[in-house]
């Protein structure tokens, strides 16, 4: 069976293209349903690192959600982030709203953030 982003359904269980098209190239994702956001963003990033393949910014509200930030969701009862995965490599894009339950879930989003953060100041400059 073939694998991988270029081989991408255009809807899984997670994921829905904006453009209803298959691959990840060249495409933009939303998540299906915000219960299922933490489930996606953990596949994509399984130990909540970022990397020059995957970054992830959160607060990035737009029409998908809201400003708040990971830790004002922390004091929320009903939490609730915003979040947009860019994949630079095969110039996708996927957004969402994550509702993290846990303390694991509010780490791992901020171990992701800050992984982010770190790939992100290395792009464009030399190695």
């Amino acid at each position: 069976m073939l694998s991988g982003p270029m081989f991408e359904p255009s809807e899984t269980e997670v994921w829905k293209s904006s453009y209803n098209k298959s691959g990840a190239h060249y495409n933009i994702f939303g998540t299906k349903d915000d219960d299922l956001s933490m489930k996606g963003l953990r596949q994509l990033f399984p130990d909540g690192e970022a990397n020059e393949y995957n970054l992830c910014l959160f607060s990035t509200s737009g029409i998908h959600g809201s400003y708040g930030t990971i830790e004002e969701a922390e004091k929320d009862d009903n939490p609730s982030v915003t979040f947009l995965v860019i994949q630079p490599r095969i110039v996708c894009m996927r957004y969402g709203n994550v509702q993290p339950q846990s303390k694991d879930d509010f780490d791992f989003l901020k171990k992701l953030r800050a992984s982010s953060w770190k790939e992100l100041k290395k792009i464009g400059k030399a190695q």
